[in-house]
């Protein structure tokens, strides 16, 4: 096995705790935006099931008529919303009381603007637009449209309010009840003779609104969740020029997808509006990705600027990888989609269909841009340009219909929204590709000559470090030290070992001699030549905040200490790292570290060779143990105080030898020394969590011959042996375990995920509560020999040489044993909280294992 920062790996011996910490803004994410995908999914299946029927059943010039109702609805109540809803997304997680009181203010002004919209929409229609004056129908039903416009304004703003409240669900159930509803209705109203006209087919549609929305306010009214319904004109103090900005760009984003339908009828006629709304909703259902995914980003990423670029690589990917497919299907089935709906519908509008369907890239880049544009707050800009973009859509539809067809009308469209994805896809690719600034750099004047991209691997490790400690040692101190590091820049300035880690933009920053000379002085520190506390400065590098080196040392009195960044290695190239360094210095040479070769498909190779070519293994190589969750305790306040205890025995190795040759034949030391202590920390009266513990293993070992790994290879499964206390219990289920191979499928799932959703560079901060009783969680990292340590410059026999391994980040009841042999000598460290353990108590048990480590384990047998 191999050392590491324990942090990962705890945090899942915790309990998920960490996981779910680490996931709770994806699962907003997830919930809302899945809610909204669900929504637009249900709305798109029972509007074609409604149309369906209505194109059956009832005459075209009914459903043309009707359809035009329903996109002046649309549109007219689109622009009612007035940005409320969008405002309230921003708005709502800020507001601690008094939710519903902004709610129902932005419901009714929204209601009001939509309603004098409604009836500028007919007076035009009566003055200016004959064709429209036609589809409005009589007096009753064009009262019915002014009041479905104010009606559908409302329940828009009250969808997104539901989504800035993180309660997407309940838009979901309302959204399929109004679709049950009307559909119903629908149903019902055709068995009346002579019913099934526009207005008839309209009035389904606005009751379904109604009766959705009455269940809805049931529904919060007996979850507890209205506290008021005042509405108050003084909540919008302030929020003007927002919700302007906000409406302003939701304008321009609707705006031309509403009125294309009000266009065609215009310029052609109902019968042909018709056939396009019915495809123009089938388009709207391939929308549905894009346009869903980057509302919730908005939503999501509102107050996380910094989680922008990850979202949208998620989000581009969400979208490309489920709706390109969708739009290349509609593209080859546009006639056979089409004819569902009736021959007139396939011959008129097949191939506007295919057409429309080519508008799914362009939509996805327009929707990415505006959720990017509110995020960063560039409002305005984004709304002017929306604004032209759609003026320039509606025109290119008003022209292309004016010269020809329904085909020539989509085509000039298709045209404009080409043209718009040209110049908005470069803004949303620089949030995906481009590099991160690391202004520190700037800032201190150092000149990066140029870049390394951290792996997939070095960027899963970034925000954990570890520490090793060495001594005491001649001929070694601070200035030989650096000059070894000078040595080693001079002659390869690209390794990492004498790099600048920029953990923001995940790269290796090599810089030119000047400014490395500078950074080596502050990346080592010199304690001077008196005698120093080799403890201390363990725990001085655990307590240093992490910045951008990857190497960071103290040297002083004898004494070596080096924190070094997981991103740069594990046990196997730290060792090596730590004897050239201390060998160039001590020989007063330049450090030599020959760079490997960046394995980059060495875990997928590995994967394949263990899983890929045996189906009979995928089984067990995707089952994983997980940790038990915690339990609900009683809590105290908390905060971290990361210390460390050390411990060494030049003796005990043959007790343990000599015992397992009797009791446990087979058994390594490593399993006596985890069951010894666990043992021991029962005997110093603490509970051991005995469900599991974390064991950090190497995956090296499935590796082809040849093949080096300079980084960080391993990986930390939770595992339950039947007792913690008995070595032969732990053996079996760690050699079970690596048998499976399983941790290579782990380490494969954490670097995709990070390939989609990027890293962090620093860790989660800690928690503030810890239970009142603490149950030690257990990490065994088990570092083998350090044998090849054993040619340094040592001031001291083995038995009293210092050869410390210490993480840097524990979980609040964590307690991470390491352990490792050197020319015979056993080495121990207990890394946790002072805050929660007695350090005291924690020395006395590693005492006792370097003492006695068979007594205690059969006394626990």
């Amino acid at each position: 096995m191999t050392a590491t920062d324990a942090a990962p790996q705890h945090a899942e011996s915790t309990g998920k705790r960490g996981i779910l910490a680490a996931l709770k803004g994806h699962v907003d994410l997830f919930l809302n935006a899945g809610s909204l995908m669900a929504t637009t999914l249900l709305t798109s299946l029972f509007g074609f099931a409604y149309w369906w029927v209505a194109a059956r059943l009832a005459p075209i010039e009914a459903v043309g008529q009707a359809s035009a109702a329903v996109a002046a609805m649309t549109l007219v109540g689109t622009i009612g919303m007035f940005g409320m809803g969008t405002m309230l997304i921003a708005e709502l997680p800020s507001i601690s009381r008094g939710k519903w009181d902004l709610i129902s203010t932005c419901l009714l002004t929204a209601g009001t603007a939509a309603t004098v919209g409604g009836l500028v929409y007919v007076a035009l229609a009566h003055l200016w637009i004959p064709s429209l004056q036609d589809a409005l129908g009589g007096y009753a039903a064009t009262v019915l449209l002014v009041v479905g416009i104010a009606l559908n304004a409302m329940t828009l703003v009250l969808d997104e309010a539901m989504v800035g409240l993180l309660q997407g669900p309940l838009q979901l159930m309302r959204n399929a009840w109004f679709s049950v509803i009307k559909l119903v209705l629908l149903a019902l109203v055709a068995l009346l003779p002579g019913a099934l006209t526009g207005g008839g087919i309209l009035l389904t549609w606005v009751a379904g609104i109604v009766a959705s929305t009455v269940i809805l306010h049931r529904t919060l009214r007996k979850r507890g969740m209205i506290d008021s319904l005042r509405p108050r004109a003084g909540l919008l103090r302030g929020r003007g020029k927002k919700t302007f900005d906000h409406n302003l760009l939701n304008l321009a984003t609707y705006l031309p997808r509403a009125a294309l339908p009000l266009v065609v009828t215009a310029v052609l006629s109902a019968e042909a509006n018709a056939a396009f709304y019915t495809a123009f909703m089938v388009l709207s259902f391939l929308a549905m990705v894009p346009g869903n995914v980057a509302l919730t980003l908005f939503a999501v990423t509102a107050g996380d600027k910094a989680a922008l670029r990850s979202k949208v690589r998620v989000g581009l990917l969400i979208c490309l990888a489920i709706g390109l497919p969708a739009s290349l299907v509609v593209f080859f089935l546009s006639d056979f989609i089409m004819s569902l709906f009736g021959s007139e519908y396939a011959e008129t509008a097949g191939t506007a269909l295919a057409i429309l369907a080519l508008t799914y890239i362009p939509f996805v880049f327009h929707h990415f841009f505006l959720a990017i544009a509110r995020v960063q707050n560039k409002l305005r800009g984004a709304a002017i340009f929306a604004v032209f973009a759609g003026v320039a859509e509606l025109l290119a539809a008003w022209w292309g219909g004016s010269q020809g067809d329904l085909n020539d009308l989509v085509t000039a469209v298709l045209v404009v929204m080409v043209i718009e994805t040209v110049l908005v896809a470069p803004m949303v690719l620089k949030v995906v590709f481009a590099p991160v600034v690391d202004m520190s750099a700037v800032a201190e004047g150092v000149n990066v000559m140029s870049t390394t991209s951290l792996t997939l691997r070095e960027r899963a490790w970034l925000p954990l470090e570890y520490i090793r400690t060495v001594g005491p040692l001649t001929g070694v101190n601070a200035e030989r030290v650096r000059n070894a590091l000078i040595g080693l820049h001079t002659a390869d300035p690209t390794h990492r070992a004498v790099s600048r880690l920029d953990r923001n933009g995940s790269n290796w920053q090599h810089m030119d001699g000047a400014s490395f000379h500078r950074y080596v002085h502050e990346a080592v520190t010199d304690l001077g030549p008196g005698p120093v506390d080799f403890d201390a400065m363990t725990r001085q590098l655990q307590s240093e905040p992490r910045r951008h080196h990857p190497v960071r040392i103290l040297v002083g009195g004898g004494y070596f200490a080096l924190k070094v960044s997981h991103a740069y290695g594990d046990a196997g190239p730290v060792n090596t790292l730590v004897h050239e360094i201390v060998q160039a210095a001590y020989e007063q040479r330049s450090a030599r570290i020959a760079p490997s070769k960046r394995h980059r498909t060495a875990l997928v190779k590995a994967w394949w060779k263990q899983f890929g070519l045996h189906p009979d293994r995928w089984k067990t190589g995707l089952s994983f143990a997980r940790p038990p969750h915690p339990e609900e305790v009683p809590m105290r306040p908390w905060q971290d105080s990361l210390t460390v205890r050390t411990a060494r025995s030049a003796r005990v190795l043959g007790q343990m030898r000599a015992w397992r040759d009797e009791y446990a034949p087979g058994v390594t030391t490593s399993a006596i020394t985890f069951a010894a202590f666990t043992a021991a920390l029962i005997e110093m009266g603490y509970r051991p969590d005995l469900r599991g513990g974390t064991f950090l293993a190497d995956a090296r070992r499935y590796l082809d011959k040849g093949v080096s790994i300079d980084s960080n290879f391993c990986q930390g499964p939770f595992l339950t042996p039947p007792s913690l206390t008995d070595p032969m219990a732990i053996h079996k289920t760690l050699k079970a375990e690596l048998a499976t191979g399983r941790i290579l499928t782990m380490m494969l799932l954490r670097e995709g995920k990070i390939m989609l959703t990027g890293a962090p560079g620093m860790p989660d901060p800690y928690p503030t509560e810890v239970p009142i009783e603490p149950q030690p969680r257990l990490t065994f990292s088990n570092q083998g020999r350090h044998d090849m340590l054993g040619d340094l410059p040592w001031a001291v026999a083995p038995e009293g040489r210092v050869n410390q391994s210490v993480p840097t980040l524990n979980g609040p009841e964590g307690i991470t044993l390491t352990t490792s042999e050197m020319n015979g000598v056993l080495h121990l460290e207990a890394t946790f909280h002072a805050t929660t353990y007695d350090p005291a108590l924690i020395a006395r048990a590693l005492d006792v294992v370097c003492y006695d480590p068979a007594g205690l384990i059969m006394a626990h047998r």
